[in-house]
């Protein structure tokens, strides 16, 4: 009988090690805010994307690895992000092209991110739709009419869409479809 009460401690002090060890393997290094604002994972060595396929534009590691606030794609987006201030926070609610309703939403200057991108949430889409599902053209065109909306209002307000770096929400799962759907 002891033999197996010693076995079933040994099994479980075991078992402790093994859940600790992989505890402390699988934790991912924590972001650090650099200097200039933007969170960068210790690990990576990529910058943040903003579009699929581009980047934005950091400083070399030796200057610090934040933003490059002087790149001209950075320097412009922020340029135009200015022209919007006056207008945010801005809502609306539009029925698109699939009698699907989505609202556009984005925050004041002073909640947004940084200065450098627009975060930009469109509500009432389901994200978490695959490329096989049978609702998925329609959310993809109903994401594609409002971001078509969204572009307008922005150039009504005097600003170039096309100069201004967006972030479709706040969770990477609707940034990548979002990212995904303007392809």
């Amino acid at each position: 009988m002891n033999k197996k009460i010693a076995l079933f401690v040994f099994l479980l002090i075991l078992f402790g090690i093994l859940l600790i060890f992989n505890n402390s393997i699988g934790k991912k290094t924590p972001n650090t805010i650099l200097p200039t604002g933007i969170p960068v994972q210790k690990n990576t060595a990529i910058n943040p994307s903003y579009k699929n396929g581009v980047f934005i534009p950091t400083y070399s590691p030796e200057k610090g690895s934040g933003v490059d606030l002087e790149a001209p794609v950075v320097a412009n987006s922020m340029k135009e992000i200015q022209k919007l201030y006056p207008f945010l926070p801005y809502e609306e609610t539009i029925k698109t092209s699939a009698s699907q309703e989505a609202t556009i939403v984005i925050s004041d200057k002073t909640s947004q991110t940084n200065q450098w991108t627009l975060q930009v949430d469109i509500f009432g889409l389901n994200y978490h739709l695959v490329k096989g599902d049978p609702e998925y053209i329609t959310m993809k065109n109903s994401f594609i009419n409002a971001v078509s909306f969204l572009n307008k209002w922005i150039e009504e307000k005097g600003a170039d869409p096309k100069k201004i770096m967006i972030i479709f929400g706040d969770q990477e799962y609707i940034q990548n479809k979002s990212q995904e759907w303007l392809e």
